[in-house]
């Protein structure tokens, strides 16, 4: 009597101490299968190790609700969380000679064990005791049953009825038979031992038991009681966890993580095709092999759907493992793009009042990169063109012709058009200079899928997605005559072939497509990206730690497996119910133009060609630059190309052309002493047909100057004049520090 009464006592005192902890009963995170579009598992993903997915309690079967308050506390619904009569008959038969001890713990009491754990010092009972009457007394029986129907365990790391209903038996646990409850009731009094998959017999053995305590608590008849016992018990069999498509799973599951997409039922359906995954990287596998002796060790490549953003294929690495970057997702990795950015620098000068048939300076200047050194730069084959046309110079990638036209857009511009288009982590305006059309920004493949798929669009862009979307909202971007423009050039096959030897349409069949290569500084990448209205693709081929390739280019590495990308997606159209887009574009209009000078052609142009242009922006101008011997007379800017390679064709226009620029100072030569303590602007000025230029622009080493007051540092720059579209010749000064 007095151990009762002390007993009481430190029971009050533990409900004056005691609180039950609400965080400890949120519900858990679901394990998540990851399909592809058509329900196909490519992941299946346990949460801490457990595989569980919760059920509300109107979605149990009212059979396996049932079975486990008959077999673990059939009193359930009339105790406050502890039962009385349990506990004197577990009392009475632990003393009773050859009675097996009966369990006195009721369901709320479980529920309690399992989320704080068993108890082990003295007053953890008496601390379980407390805590399950607090939970009766602030919860509903209903909401106690879900938690620990939900909490159970099954054993293979499965937890919950839930789950172990699709696990065990391939169905919700709405759908149990008496038979399937009674046995999965049966599991959790030893997860291990009664593991259907391993222990048949014993399981069935536990589930007779089940069934007799069913029957005894009138839960089921005795014609129940013995179909069920007669009903056969199929098990299925463990599944072999899915691991497909790796890169791409993960970025789901991260994506599900920050709710951008939203797993149902414990599903997250995904936007990827798997008969096309698996196809490209079949391909990207034997593109890496077929380079491996050029430096190739990995690559990785996206397919994605025009018109709804929604990723069809994702490589992350097309060599996984131990491979070099074969843990990694080589899709995330910055990379240098090489002339991948060209065609956005182009589109830009497009809309600022540029052609097709705009005539760009193909030539060598000194430039300043971004950490101050002088450089210069060349064409990927050594050479200077001179004067060339937008169109040749973008389908030829000619390098010095796009930095001629990235110095008219102005890099501050450009950057903030990158950024845009999704390139969102390149850094301050003007840090690149007009070198950043050559790709002297990091980038990642994923931001660059979606500059092109803007591209492809016409200029709207489209969020990528990792699911099925049903509706998008588009965002204008770019100007659609400019990007017209900008993807029919791409799409030139003739202009393609005449560059690089090979237009690759007989690896895609009917119908045309746009290309871009890229190949970065010190041939350490190889990039393509290629697209149709419908698809776009973009692949990487390299080294993932930066070595250098073996002269390995873009068009030469990753512009085959593109293609041959492309045309599987274009198989793939039909099968996934992705509508060809009839996209709305300006109508481009045809003019005859000289094909050396880009205006319209002259009774002395040689070579006439026809040109497309945006309705309004066609020349005006009648060329008249020929000579009587045919010759393309050309300003004094060109003297040096004239001198260093002899083309034919062209003659330097030794009269001074009415309006040559020119710079008066300082002089070309010239050596300025500054004083380094009181640093003074230097004023720059420029003629014009021997006047005084006013509203003169200046480039100091290709970076525009806002004012004409110069306050330079000391060393050699190159500075360049601009009245209007006059540019003068480049002179080369050096600033020194006074003694």
């Amino acid at each position: 009597m007095i151990g009762v009464a002390a007993f009481a006592v430190g029971l009050a005192a533990l409900w004056a101490v005691t609180d039950v902890d609400r965080a400890r009963f949120v519900r858990p995170d679901d394990s998540v299968t990851v399909v592809d579009r058509s329900g196909a598992p490519l992941r299946q993903e346990r949460v801490d190790g457990h595989d569980r997915r919760w059920v509300e309690l109107d979605d149990v079967s009212p059979h396996l609700i049932d079975a486990i308050i008959a077999v673990e506390d059939q009193r359930f619904y009339e105790h406050e969380g502890v039962d009385p009569q349990a506990m004197g008959r577990a009392l009475a038969t632990s003393w009773w000679p050859g009675r097996r001890a009966s369990g006195a713990s009721t369901i709320t009491q479980q529920l309690v064990k399992s989320v704080y754990g068993r108890p082990r010092g003295l007053w953890d009972k008496p601390q379980e005791i407390v805590r399950a009457l607090l939970l009766e007394e602030r919860f509903e029986k209903r909401w106690i049953l879900e938690q620990y129907l939900n909490r159970l365990p099954y054993g293979d790391r499965i937890v919950g009825v839930g789950r172990a209903s699709e696990a065990y038996f391939g169905k919700p646990a709405s759908e149990l038979s008496v038979a399937e409850a009674a046995l999965l009731a049966g599991i959790p009094q030893a997860p291990s031992a009664l593991d259907p998959r391993r222990h048949l017999p014993q399981a069935v053995r536990r589930q007779r038991f089940v069934l007799a305590r069913m029957r005894e608590t009138g839960r089921i008849d005795e014609a129940t009681h013995r179909r069920a016992r007669r009903e056969p018990i199929s098990i299925r069999a463990r599944t072999v966890r899915p691991w497909r498509a790796p890169r791409f799973a993960d970025a789901a599951l991260r994506a599900a993580r920050d709710g951008e997409v939203r797993a149902r039922g414990g599903v997250l359906r995904t936007s990827l095709d798997l008969p096309l995954q698996d196809r490209v990287e079949r391909i990207l596998r034997a593109a890496v092999t077929e380079h491996a002796a050029r430096g190739v060790t990995n690559g990785a490549a996206v397919v994605v759907d025009n018109e709804t953003g929604e990723i069809l294929a994702y490589v992350g690495a097309a060599r996984g493992g131990d491979a070099p970057g074969g843990w990694l997702d080589l899709l995330e990795a910055p990379r240098q793009p090489g002339s991948t950015m060209k065609p956005f620098v182009y589109e830009l000068f497009f809309e600022r009042g540029g052609t097709a048939a705009t005539v760009l300076d193909d030539l060598s200047r000194p430039m300043t990169g971004h950490a101050g050194e002088i450089f210069t730069t060349r064409d990927y084959d050594g050479r200077e063109r001179g004067p060339v046309r937008a169109r040749v110079a973008l389908s030829a990638s000619l390098n010095l012709a796009a930095l001629d036209a990235a110095r008219r857009v102005g890099s501050p511009r450009i950057v903030r058009r990158l950024r845009a288009l999704g390139l969102t982590e390149l850094e301050a305006d003007d840090r690149y200079g007009p070198a950043i059309v050559l790709g002297g920004a990091d980038v990642r493949p994923l931001e660059l899928r979606q500059a092109y798929v803007t591209l492809a669009r016409g200029g709207t862009r489209v969020p990528l997605s990792l699911a099925p979307v049903s509706a998008v909202t588009p965002v204008r971007v770019m100007d659609p005559g400019a990007a017209r423009v900008t993807r029919e050039i791409l799409a030139d096959a003739g202009a393609r072939r005449e560059a690089f030897g090979d237009d690759l349409r007989a690896l895609f069949g009917e119908g045309g497509f746009a290309l871009k290569t890229g190949t970065s500084s010190g041939w350490r990448d190889a990039w393509t990206a290629a697209f149709t209205d419908s698809i776009t693709v973009i692949v990487w081929l390299g080294d993932p730690a930066g070595r250098p390739l073996g002269g390995l280019s873009g068009f030469e590495g990753a512009a085959r497996p593109a293609v041959r990308m492309l045309h599987a997606a274009h198989d793939r159209l039909d099968a996934l119910g992705i509508r060809r887009p009839a996209r709305a574009a300006p109508p481009l209009a045809q003019a005859r133009i000289c094909a050396l000078t880009g205006e319209l052609a002259g009774p002395r142009c040689a070579h006439p060609i026809d040109e497309r242009f945006v309705h309004g922006s066609v020349p005006s101008r009648v060329c008249d630059a020929h000579g009587e011997d045919g010759a393309v007379r050309l300003p004094a800017r060109y003297a040096a190309w004239l001198a260093r390679a002899h083309p034919a064709g062209y003659a330097l226009d030794v009269a001074p052309a009415e309006g040559a620029v020119r710079v008066e100072h300082p002089r070309d030569g010239a050596r300025l002493l500054i004083d380094p303590a009181r640093p003074a602007a230097i004023p720059l000025s420029a003629s014009i047909a021997g006047a005084r230029a006013t509203g003169a622009r200046w480039e100091i080493d290709g970076r525009p100057l806002e004012t004409a007051a110069w306050s330079p540092s000391p060393g050699s720059y190159v500075l360049v004049a601009t009245v209007g579209a006059a540019r003068s010749e480049p002179v080369t000064v050096t600033v020194e520090g006074a003694p």
